[in-house]
């Protein structure tokens, strides 16, 4: 756990230690949540998603992209050399 005492100076900036940004990987131009809990600022990492992009970040989504990988690094895959092929294949 880390701990420090800043000082805050003009329109309310402080500065992020750099042992604490190298710990949350946190870069220049990166985005930050800040909460206020129990008397208490709490600062979090975040990463934005475009909103035409979440469903790509959903649990379902995820667990079948891995299922994919898994597959894949078991040999469980079809190989097309046409769309032809594809076709039969999905149709029957």
């Amino acid at each position: 756990m880390f701990e420090t005492i800043r000082k805050v100076v003009r329109n309310g900036q402080i500065t992020l230690p750099s042992s604490m940004r190298k710990a949350l990987k946190i870069n220049a131009g990166d985005l930050l949540r800040l909460e206020v809990k129990n008397n208490q600022l709490i600062i979090t990492p975040v990463s934005a998603v475009n909103t035409q992009q979440t469903q790509f970040f959903s649990s379902k989504w995820q667990k079948a992209i891995s299922n994919s990988e898994k597959a894949i690094a078991d040999h469980r895959y079809s190989e097309y050399n046409s769309t032809e092929e594809l076709r039969k294949d999905i149709e029957g």
